[in-house]
């Protein structure tokens, strides 16, 4: 299947569509992609990045992001810092990025990018900038975005859009409460301190089985942080109403 044209003129992919792409370090543009480009960050972007570099996950967002509370709705936002010199991704060396199994999901999915209509993808650049867009080597989406091992990131994203009531309203003026709450999903350490105090296990019936399983198994620890900022929400919602 063949893409179709937008309206500025980059194609528009399906699932099924075929698209030309390669990437390897003989191309003159090679790790280009990872300079000057904004990369926002999910949740389990940063859980994969601090198992990655060995390191706490607000080591991981002290050193390689930058992040803030966004607009009235005080919802974060965790992206890539760029090198201030060289404005190249700080993971990444002359051999390419320095945490390939673990990079991002944004990073997973290039050249492409989500479109505006579900179900749908673009090019998120040219091949001006990319000369991978001119290999030979052809796929269909589905093909790579499975070759590339974006289904968990996917999943994960989707667990953590469900942590919000059905009350919140994008763009509405939030407690600044809410932002904080929020941020306890990027930063798993601060959770996972909470969840040492007695009180907050017996209130949320967290048995000793199930904090040893947090202390093992990182995603589990990153849905029940899911779990936690949902209940959180929900009593912030209900103090506003």
């Amino acid at each position: 299947m063949e893409p179709r044209a937008t309206a500025n003129g980059r194609p528009s992919f399906t699932s099924k569509s075929l698209f030309r792409f390669r990437c390897h370090d003989a191309l003159p543009c090679f790790t280009q992609c990872c300079r000057d480009v904004n990369i926002f960050l999910t949740p389990y972007d940063v859980l994969r990045l601090r198992r990655a570099l060995n390191m706490s996950s607000s080591e991981v967002l002290n050193r390689y992001t930058m992040n803030y509370l966004a607009g009235a709705g005080q919802i974060p936002v965790v992206q890539l810092a760029m090198d201030p010199e060289t404005l190249y991704c700080k993971l990444v060396t002359e051999e390419g990025c320095s945490v390939y199994g673990d990079r991002p999901w944004a990073c997973r999915m290039y050249p492409l990018d989500l479109a505006s209509r579900d179900g749908e993808y673009t090019l998120i650049t040219g091949k001006e900038r990319c000369l991978g867009l001119l290999e030979n080597s052809s796929m269909t989406v589905d093909d790579w975005l499975a070759e590339q091992g974006v289904e968990s990131y996917v999943l994960m994203e989707q667990a953590f859009h469900s942590v919000m009531p059905e009350e919140f309203q994008p763009g509405k003026t939030m407690a600044p409460g809410l932002g904080k709450i929020l941020f306890l999903a990027y930063d798993l350490d601060r959770f996972a301190d909470l969840l040492e105090d007695s009180k907050v296990r017996s209130f949320y019936e967290i048995d000793e089985d199930l904090l040893n399983r947090t202390r093992e198994d990182q995603e589990f620890l990153l849905r029940l942080a899911f779990q936690y900022i949902r209940n959180q929400l929900e009593e912030l919602f209900e103090n506003m109403s």
